[in-house]
Formats: structure tokens, C-alpha cells, sequence
């Protein structure tokens, strides 16, 4: 079997699916984004070679060594934002402050939240420091869980800094590095930003997995070593617990999806494999990874975070400063989730001395259930709206998806212009996409409405289940 487009010269990872039949149909649905060219991956791996050591040390520097990292990069961050952002010059400028006037981090936690709300109040012009790059700029749309899409701009730069240091995590979940040679499995609906580097360190991705999967078989044909997964697949994982032992996965990440530590010590117990759980987000990027102790330690190299308006238990809301996306730069950014931070900043017994988190209670939506009441992992709900209905609209303003019984979902949306397609083909590739995540058949209802029902239970949630279990 060929492994190399020729006119691309890019080693096509997807096509490494076994002649099995219904892992090329679910292969093939995988999205490849722009980023996921020659030029960019040999520029990872160039980097990747060049400094892997040296971003595996500084995880290890001091307490003081990290914030004064961040803090010089803050500086930077937002004196360039004041300059060439016409959103945070007029933010800034409106609280008094003046460039250079950050002196400590104390300093920069004065400055204004901002949020998704907010910024989607102004054109995509004035919210990135160069409009005329935004014609080439890589940028995700995504719905998110308010049911408003936000779209995010980055540079290349940006792109290639977040996958070393999703590579870096890798590593350190497992025994010894990623050798060139290895796999990584995806179970996921969002790919990376580089399928291989140049045909070294391949990804295989199936965005969706059924029960009838022949997951196991395909796992002992590449035989990877880190498996990453939506916490909802383990239970379908389990059905090839055999096989996963077989074929010589040394570790499980699981992200997007919130999850509680006694699930992943539960499968971590069953698949003897440790199960490593990552904090992210496509407007940030990796945020905080988990340590063989258990704790979240955020990545200080590409974001600043901070825990505010704590309540008794410790618990607030994150705020984010993404340290790297200097095209759109999210500053002090209310990242819609709540998370309880360590208080004492002595080294964990990894070795990090990093920010860490206890505990993430992430933005829980109503999980819909099939008739038998298994769950539909709500990210796979979502990536499905936003191949569908987000990414090529931009007239979409809000939406709504209900379960309505076991084979009936409402979708709700507010245009404030004509679809990108005739809504009837939108509406037959999203039933047909939500038919394929149930195993059978829904019926997919249509309401277009000037605003989005409030209710007190799930006011700003974008899916809802209404249908009670039995």
C-alpha cells in the first residue's frame, strides 16, 4: 500500500487502516486541516529535534524561574495588544493603563476579564493585531458549549508551539519517549495539527467509534503505543480489553469531555494501563496535564492561569492567557469553567513546580442516551454541529440541540442571515452524522426562532437532554 501522496510528498497515516473495511469508512470522514502540510512539518520537526530536552527542562525550573518566564512574555503580550489591537486599545485605554506599565504579575491580574460574549460583539478586524493576515490565517470555528460560535485566529508559529508541547505530554506519560517509529491512536473527533512529521510520529484517527468497530483487530495491526480517547469510549474500549493488552498501548489520554478520577482509576484498574487525563480547549489550546500524582499542572509555557472568585471550597472560575497567540491574543480570558487550585506551591512529587488544579468540573451538558441508555459523548455531538452547521457559517448566531425521547432531537438555531446551504442538506447531514453516533436512526426536527428559550436548568446550554430515563 502507497504511504505517500507524491504530489504532496505527506505520509498519509490514514491509510494504514488494515483492510478493514469499516475502519477506512470511519478513517475517511477524519478532517485534515491546512496546517498539515510538508513546509509546517518539517518546521515542527526541526524545532521538535532541535529543543524536545530543553522543553522537558523547563518543567523542572523553579517556581520563580516559570513566573519570571511568563511574566516577560505577559509584558510583551499585552503592550503588543495595546499597540495593534483596536479591541484592547480601547479596553486598556478606557482603565487608565499605559504601555510598559506592568511591572509584576499583580500588576497584569488588574487588567479587565474578557470573554466570548464580548468579543463577539466586535469584527473579526479589530480583535487580531494584523486584519491583513487574516485571509491566511489559520482559524477554527467552534460552537462550544453556550451554543454560540466563537471563531478563533492563529498563526503558524502558534500552531507548531502547541503541538510540541502536546508531543512533550505525550512523553511524559509513558516510560520512555516516543520513538519515530511509533503510533499514536486517536479516538477523537479533533485530530492534531500535524498527522505525522514527515511520516515520523503517525497518528491514526477515527473521529467517531461504534460498538461494531473492529477496534481491537486494527489496534494489533499498528500496535501504538498512547491511545487517546474521549473519556465517553472507554466503555466501547473495554470490549477490546484483550486485544489493548496484546498490542502494547502503554498509557490512555483522555480529554475534551469531563470525567471523574475514580473513572479513570477505574479503567486505568481494568486495562492495566495508566489513564492520563489533559485540560484544553480550541480557543487556548493544552492548559494543564496530568502527572503520574494525579494533579493538573499547567503548561506555563503556553498559558497563564488564573482561579478567581473562589467560593468557600476553593473552587472559581478559570481565566486564561494564552502566552503564544500573539495573532489573536486572548488575554485574561473567562474560559467558562470551574476549577479548584492547589494552595500550596511546594514541587509535586513529579518534579513540577508549576500552577496546578485539583480538580476541573468543566461545563457539564445534558448527555443524550440511545434507547438502551448509553451515553453519546456530547463532544462528538458538538464536532458534528460545527463540521455541519458552524465551520462554513457564518450567519448562524446561536443554537440548540434537545433530546426529545430516545429517537427524536430538536435542533433550534437564530440566523441573522441566509444559511450557507439549503437547509434541508443541512439537515440530512446532521441526521445522518447524529444517526451514525446513536446506531439507529433519528428523527431530526427543525425550529428556527429570534432567540433561544431561557430555561433556569439549562439556560445557556447548547445541548439538552429532556427525554427522562427510565
Amino acid at each position: 500500500m502507497s504511504q505517500f501522496i507524491a504530489s504532496q510528498n505527506i505520509y498519509c497515516s490514514q491509510l494504514e487502516y488494515g483492510d478493514l473495511l469499516p475502519i477506512k469508512k470511519l478513517a475517511v470522514q477524519a478532517f485534515r486541516p491546512k496546517t498539515d502540510n510538508h513546509i509546517l512539518q518539517g518546521e515542527a520537526l526541526e524545532l521538535w529535534s532541535k529543543n524536545s530536552d530543553m522543553m522537558v527542562e523547563f518543567l523542572l525550573k523553579s517556581r520563580d524561574e516559570l513566573k519570571k518566564f511568563q511574566l516577560s512574555k505577559i509584558r510583551r503580550l499585552v503592550d503588543n495588544a495595546y499597540r495593534s489591537v483596536v479591541f484592547y486599545r480601547e479596553l486598556y485605554s478606557a482603565c487608565g493603563y499605559e504601555e510598559g506599565a506592568i511591572a509584576s504579575l499583580s500588576d497584569f491580574e488588574q487588567l479587565p476579564i474578557v470573554t466570548k460574549a464580548l468579543l463577539n460583539n466586535f469584527d473579526s478586524s479589530s480583535i487580531v493585531n494584523d486584519c491583513g493576515f487574516l485571509e491566511f490565517a489559520n482559524s477554527s470555528r467552534t460552537s462550544g458549549s453556550s451554543g454560540r460560535p466563537f471563531t478563533v485566529y492563529s498563526d503558524d508559529d502558534d500552531i507548531i508551539l502547541d503541538h510540541l508541547q502536546v508531543m512533550r505530554f505525550y512523553n511524559s506519560c509513558l516510560q520512555r519517549p516516543l520513538q519515530e517509529d511509533d503510533w499514536v491512536y486517536m479516538l477523537h473527533h479533533a485530530g492534531l495539527a500535524f498527522s505525522s512529521l514527515h511520516g515520523k510520529y503517525r497518528t491514526f484517527q477515527l473521529p467517531d467509534l461504534h460498538s461494531s468497530t473492529p477496534l481491537g483487530e486494527h489496534l494489533l495491526h499498528l500496535r501504538p503505543r498512547l491511545l487517546v480517547t474521549l473519556p465517553s469510549y472507554l466503555p466501547l474500549i473495554l470490549q477490546h480489553q484483550s486485544e489493548l493488552k496484546m498490542c502494547g498501548v502503554e498509557a490512555i489520554l483522555t480529554n475534551s469531555e469531563s470525567s471523574t478520577q475514580l473513572e479513570r482509576d477505574y479503567y486505568s484498574r481494568v486495562l492495566g494501563v495508566p489513564v492520563f487525563d489533559e485540560y484544553s480547549s480550541e480557543e487556548i489550546g493544552m492548559i494543564a496535564t496530568q502527572c503520574t500524582h494525579g494533579l493538573y499542572h499547567v503548561v506555563e509555557d503556553g498559558v497563564y492561569l488564573e482561579v478567581v472568585d473562589k467560593d468557600k471550597s476553593g473552587f472559581g472560575t478559570v481565566v486564561c492567557t494564552d502566552l503564544n497567540n500573539e495573532l489573536m491574543p486572548l488575554i485574561r480570558f473567562d474560559h467558562g469553567d470551574v476549577a479548584r487550585q492547589v494552595s500550596d506551591h511546594s514541587r509535586c512529587a513529579c518534579g513540577s513546580a508549576a500552577t496546578s488544579l485539583l480538580e476541573i468540573n468543566g461545563r457539564r451538558d445534558d448527555a443524550f442516551r440511545t434507547r438502551d441508555h448509553q451515553l453519546v459523548p456530547s463532544a462528538s455531538i458538538l464536532a458534528a454541529v460545527d463540521d455541519i452547521l458552524i465551520t462554513p457559517d457564518k450567519t448562524l448566531e446561536s443554537f440548540r440541540l434537545i433530546q426529545k425521547n430516545a429517537d427524536t432531537i430538536e435542533l433550534l438555531t437564530h440566523y441573522v442571515g441566509s444559511p450557507h446551504k439549503h437547509m434541508v442538506d443541512i439537515l440530512t447531514l446532521l441526521r445522518v452524522r447524529l444517526s451514525g453516533l446513536f446506531g439507529y436512526a433519528v428523527t431530526l426536527l427543525h425550529r428556527e426562532v429570534d432567540v433561544l428559550p431561557e430555561h433556569k436548568s439549562y439556560k445557556r446550554r447548547s445541548i439538552v437532554r429532556e427525554w427522562e430515563l427510565d
